[in-house]
């Protein structure tokens, strides 16, 4: 009888000190360790996600993108062209080169943003270097589907430049070379010709 009572309260004994353990079980959210980070299965998909992306993967997008907020970074080449749709915004072209890709997107900002542009990008000119966080849009509703950014904020990152081209005589000696040979041939050819009449 007392090995039965004795068995019962190290029975209970146990319970009471594994309880913790079992509380605290149900209430934790399922994860996936990955390295240090936690990951919650049950968290729902977010369309406000800021997407640190780069041009060109913009430019191979799928709908997944549609309306969600982008951030990418490229030089300003070509013009600001005033928006018809909407007053106060202009369209600017940011491009940007990875590698052997070489893309470039419309984006919509505000007039007062255009004075962070000192130079536009175009030959002998490098252009400014502007972050832009927005709205990317796979086929704009607003702008006959075009795929564009609607800018929210504007960073300079870089400002342009404009290199001018230096006179190099080096680089025309191949081509001068050959034409005195050609000179030189054409009074050679000359000269045999007149002397066999």
């Amino acid at each position: 009888m007392t090995k039965c009572k004795l068995a019962i309260v190290l029975f209970l004994l146990t319970a009471v000190f594994a309880m913790p353990a079992w509380a605290a079980a149900p209430s934790e959210e399922p994860h996936e360790n990955v390295g240090e980070n936690a990951v919650n299965a049950r968290q729902t998909a977010d369309n406000s996600f800021l997407y640190d992306t780069s041009i060109y993967e913009l430019s191979q997008a799928d709908a997944t993108y549609q309306g969600n907020t982008v951030q990418v970074v490229g030089e300003v080449v070509g013009d600001a062209i005033r928006s018809e749709e909407t007053s106060g915004k202009y369209w600017i072209t940011l491009e940007s080169i990875e590698g052997d890709h070489e893309s470039s997107i419309s984006v919509l900002i505000d007039d007062e943003e255009l004075g962070l542009i000192d130079t536009y990008g175009g030959y002998n000119r490098e252009g400014t270097t502007l972050q832009v966080r927005g709205i990317f849009y796979l086929a704009c509703p607003s702008h006959e589907g075009i795929m564009d950014i609607h800018a929210e904020t504007v960073t300079l990152v870089a400002r342009g430049s404009v290199s001018q081209d230096t006179f190099n005589l080096a680089d025309f000696l191949p081509g001068l070379v050959l034409v005195v040979i050609g000179l030189v041939l054409t009074l050679v050819y000359t000269y045999l010709r007149e002397r066999e009449r």
